[in-house]
């Protein structure tokens, strides 16, 4: 069956929340307090089961995203001239380039400041903060056309499943 990489991710994070879920349960099920062993409460839980259930998961998540990085290496970005895997890293390099960013542009040229000792001081930015705003802007709309290009690939190239 083949499927595309949007459905793949999202099989991928449901079966991620079934073995969350799964081990939230052993947490609260695996073991029990009792006063009165005569009125003690047994929680339904087999350890070997459990194990063998979460095995199952992670070789089932191992798999798909396995074909995932395969086909991610695979699927040229034509808009940008790289992989799929190589957009993804590229925008988490955009990303934090553009938290940087957003800081010197949110900075005044000059500031001043009188200093406990009655002092005027002055603090200037060694940068053109229009210049890093204007770049800022421009990162931020870089950022949106990648990931809609990331998007559109996700959505548009399929992977085969067993």
């Amino acid at each position: 069956m083949k499927i595309c990489h949007s459905e793949v991710i999202k099989k991928i994070k449901e079966l991620e929340e079934k073995k969350s879920t799964l081990l939230a349960q052993e947490r609260s099920r695996s073991v029990y307090s009792y006063v009165d062993a005569s009125a003690k409460i047994i929680p339904n839980y087999n350890y070997k089961k459990t194990r063998a259930r979460v095995d199952e998961l992670d070789i089932n998540i191992r798999r798909l995203r396995h074909l995932l990085a395969v086909a991610n290496v695979s699927v040229i970005i034509e808009e940008f001239n790289v992989t799929l895997g190589e957009a993804l890293v590229m925008l988490a390099q955009m990303q934090s380039k553009c938290s940087v960013l957003e800081g010197l542009a949110g900075a005044q040229q000059i500031t001043q400041r009188v200093t406990y000792n009655g002092k005027m001081e002055i603090l200037e930015c060694n940068y053109d903060v229009e210049k890093a705003l204007a770049d800022y802007e421009s990162l931020r709309n870089e950022i949106g056309r990648l990931q809609v290009a990331i998007d559109r690939a996700n959505l548009n190239n399929y992977i085969e499943i067993e």
